[in-house]
């Protein structure tokens, strides 16, 4: 069943053996998330979870498409509206200008379900889950804040730990954390990376301010946990299969390139459309390039498999839009 609950007033009665699940999610990612849930029910049949939906604002198809989420699978998904003005001290801030308010939700998850869960498992809304989680209810996580898993060690976490000064020399990916809500309270932690967030220059904002703030208090578990696939990389070499050998229990499609963009001509597409199928997004068609990245980045997956002529041509579209962007600045000028 679907709840809705204001976040005064969060009641959930699951017991202790229930995995609480939690998204953060704004207008774009809600389809996302719910073939994420699909995925999580479809391959763990027997676990008893249940699900939040955190929001600034969920539309009237939204709510709808949950509540028949709900009731296909029996499952309970609260959804949880939350109040703008909980950020409002810190809106004049850079960081908080430049991205949209749903970036900052996982932040406030924790303390929102004080109460209702001892640990809260976040997912970003851009994965799917392709296998079996039972290890996490026996996963010990006394003795830190939050389970993670180390972000591209060549890369990003070799260039963000420098540049953040961080003490400890590791640097996690935020987009799936087992948290222990009591520790992560007792840490002060929503204040302090809100704090970072709106005194520092950072690259990957609250990634960034989450890795100052919980430096030392991770608990670093195994990369199928969150197994980032990056499929720009891919579709610009011309790569159109999954390339993965080891088991993968979430699959997180970072990157400007997700499965549900009709552009994305990878298999990740083909096993997306498998879960969507199973969700109540069904029957929403895959997102068509829109903006003019999105119409050089197409045109340039078709040429590199070798369907030149139809890449020349949404080249073209990528021009023209971009010209009409160009255009459309001078005149506001």
């Amino acid at each position: 069943m679907t709840q809705e609950n204001s976040i005064q007033n969060i009641a959930v009665t699951s017991g202790d053996d229930a995995l609480h699940i939690a998204f953060g999610v704004d207008s774009s990612y809600f389809r996302g998330m719910g073939v994420a849930i699909a995925s999580v029910i479809k391959n763990n049949p027997e676990m008893r979870c249940v699900f939040h939906v955190f929001a600034f604002s969920v539309s009237d198809d939204s709510r709808r498409r949950i509540a028949q989420l709900a009731t296909r699978y029996a499952i309970n998904i609260n959804i949880h509206v939350l109040n703008p003005d909980v950020l409002d001290e810190f809106r004049e801030f850079p960081c908080f200008a430049q991205h949209h308010l749903g970036t900052f939700i996982r932040l406030l998850i924790p303390d929102l379900l004080q109460g209702v869960a001892k640990r809260v498992l976040y997912l970003d809304a851009d994965l799917l889950c392709l296998g079996p989680m039972d290890e996490l209810l026996s996963m010990d996580l006394e003795g830190c804040i939050a389970a993670a898993v180390h972000d591209q060690l060549e890369t990003t976490s070799r260039t963000q730990i420098a540049a953040l000064g961080l003490p400890v020399a590791e640097y996690f990916n935020a987009g799936v954390m087992y948290i222990n809500v009591a520790n992560w309270i007792a840490h002060d932690t929503q204040v302090k990376a809100l704090t970072v967030l709106s005194t520092r220059e950072l690259v990957f904002a609250d990634q960034d301010a989450l890795n100052v703030t919980l430096n030392g208090h991770i608990k670093f578990i195994d990369n199928k946990w969150n197994y980032r696939y990056h499929l720009v990389d891919f579709l610009s070499r011309g790569q159109k299969t999954l390339d993965v050998i080891a088991p993968v229990v979430f699959m997180h499609f970072t990157g400007p390139v997700k499965p549900w963009h009709d552009w994305c001509l990878h298999e990740a597409k083909t096993i997306f459309i498998g879960y969507q199928n199973l969700s109540a997004w069904h029957d929403m068609p895959l997102d068509q390039p829109r903006s003019a990245r999105e119409l050089k980045l197409f045109s340039k997956f078709l040429i590199k498999q070798g369907r030149t002529l139809e890449g020349i041509g949404w080249h073209v579209k990528y021009l023209w839009k971009r010209s009409a962007v160009s255009q459309k600045m001078l005149r506001k000028k």
